[in-house]
This record gives structure tokens, C-alpha cells and sequence, in this order.
């Protein structure tokens, strides 16, 4: 998480870790966030877009390697 926070990206309402029952870790809200309001910030740079990934030497040989789990006609029901 060090490394996300040094890079700019800024959760002014959340925590994280938070831990819950049964060990249970994940993010709590600290604030309340209203409707349509952003709750996380992340910078351009951080972003993996298609493109980026598409490109990437380590992960574009994984897209290329399973195209029928990265259909570009968005027929590909897993998504939401």
C-alpha cells in the first residue's frame, strides 16, 4: 500500500487494511461518502488501460496467449 500512496493515489474516506470477523481484511469507509461522490483518486500513470496492457511485454503475451478470455467484440459475458 506504501507504494500506491507514494504514487499519488489519494482514499481520503477510506482505510485500508481494515480487518473484520473471521479475519475477514478488506477496506472500511471512515467517512460518509454521498452519492455520486469520488471516494478514491488515482493517478494517469497508474492506470492500465487496454492499450497499455495490450503493449505491455508481459502481459500483452498473456492476452495474446488467451483471446478467448479478452474478446475485443465485448461478447465476453464474465464482465460487467
Amino acid at each position: 500500500m506504501e507504494w500506491l500512496l507514494k504514487e499519488g493515489f489519494y482514499m481520503p474516506k477510506l482505510q485500508y487494511p481494515a480487518y473484520f470477523e473471521d479475519g475477514l481484511c478488506g477496506t472500511k469507509v471512515i467517512e460518509d461518502i454521498h452519492h455520486r461522490e469520488a471516494f478514491a483518486f488515482c493517478p494517469f500513470k497508474m492506470i492500465l488501460s487496454t492499450k497499455k496492457a495490450q503493449t505491455h511485454p508481459v502481459v500483452g503475451v498473456i492476452i495474446e496467449e488467451n483471446k478467448s478470455v479478452f474478446l475485443e467484440d465485448g461478447k465476453n459475458e464474465d464482465w460487467e
